[in-house]
């Protein structure tokens, strides 16, 4: 989903905007969402719940320049894709080369939420050459996008280092 729109994929389904529940909300969605520019709305009214509870959808921004060249505070455009031929796409966080009879889609950075911030993220393969939103350098936050680096303990060390940025591959067959 993360998938940036100058990437080779087999087919492009929509460019849109990514999303999800606020970084700081407790009880807010975990998922990031593709989210398209031309939606279909049911109303244009703005409703509040009475009883004042609701759920949110913001836009997602980058938090650190170490995803990509001057990013940072930028908001995160995404593609949603599909194969025409393959029937199993597959995420390998760690990797960056897809195993042998498998195609690479795309490989980049595994991305995900802080692990400071109260509500739930979910890892995510963000392109190795992420773009931005035209317009969208304002420091609003929302759901935000950090670099996973590896920790060690149980994760053992070697092979893997730690603090060491995670990458990530798309994988189909």
């Amino acid at each position: 989903m993360l998938q940036a729109k100058n990437s080779k994929v087999s087919a492009l389904n929509f460019i849109g905007i990514a999303g999800g529940g606020d970084y700081d909300h407790s009880g807010a969605a975990s998922d990031y969402v593709c989210l398209p520019h031309d939606p279909n709305l049911i109303t244009n009214t703005a409703i509040q719940n009475p009883w004042g509870e609701s759920s949110f959808v913001y836009g997602g921004e980058y938090e650190e320049n170490i995803l990509g060249p001057k990013v940072f505070n930028n908001d995160v455009p995404c593609a949603v894709c599909y194969t025409t031929h393959q029937s199993v796409i597959l995420m390998i966080p760690g990797k960056s080369k897809c195993y042998d009879g498998w195609k690479t889609e795309y490989f980049g950075k595994l991305v995900g939420g802080s692990n400071r911030a109260p509500s739930a993220s979910q890892y995510a393969c963000l392109d190795n050459l992420p773009e931005v939103l035209e317009h969208g350098s304002a420091n609003e936050n929302g759901k935000l996008f950090y670099a996973v680096r590896a920790r060690c303990g149980s994760l053992p060390c070697p092979p893997y280092t730690n603090n060491a940025l995670l990458t990530c591959v798309v994988c189909s067959k």
